[in-house]
């Protein structure tokens, strides 16, 4: 389970409206092994984990364990894609809401523990970033072109790197 340092009503409000956003536009992001259903079921049960108090990756891989969601490796992909991408809506909520407070850094930290963790994230381990850059490299290493050499938080799959305030 990640430790979301900063998640709180406020952070999620956040989280939902820069979800939203992207789930309105004509190009959102969805996972590569997930079927039509599954597709469909993510925004329905990421809407939920975002919303609910208790709500966190934990959640969304329950939600989404159902073998009809998935073309391939159902149990790896579900952990994968919930961990992932609760993380990557918590980063944006989260920079957005430091953007609209006028905090210019964020900390990135190991938010959960990993069997083989990312050397690039890893690198980035204690630093300190501008908001507006790690807001801006919302998902820009894998969509929607590749791009790996560009910084993102988190960096791809499986990263268990976040963000934080910096206290």
């Amino acid at each position: 389970m990640f430790r979301f340092e900063d998640l709180d009503a406020i952070t999620r409000r956040w989280m939902l409206e820069e979800f939203e956003k992207e789930y309105s536009s004509a190009n959102p992001y969805y996972g590569k092994a997930l079927t039509a259903a599954g597709r469909q079921a993510y925004v329905i049960e990421m809407r939920r984990a975002i919303q609910d108090p208790n709500g966190n990756e934990v959640m969304l891989t329950m939600a989404l364990s159902l073998p009809s969601y998935w073309t391939e490796h159902p149990e790896s992909n579900t952990q994968r894609l919930a961990i992932t991408e609760f993380n990557t809506w918590y980063v944006r909520g989260l920079c957005r809401r430091l953007i609209e407070e006028n905090i210019e850094e964020c900390e990135v930290y190991r938010a959960g523990s990993a069997e083989e963790p990312r050397a690039e994230c890893t690198s980035w381990e204690g630093r300190r970033f501008k908001v507006t850059q790690v807001y801006n490299g919302h998902r820009a290493r894998y969509w929607p072109r590749p791009n790996p050499g560009i910084f993102s938080v988190p960096a791809g799959a499986n990263c268990h790197h976040s963000i934080r305030r910096i206290r």
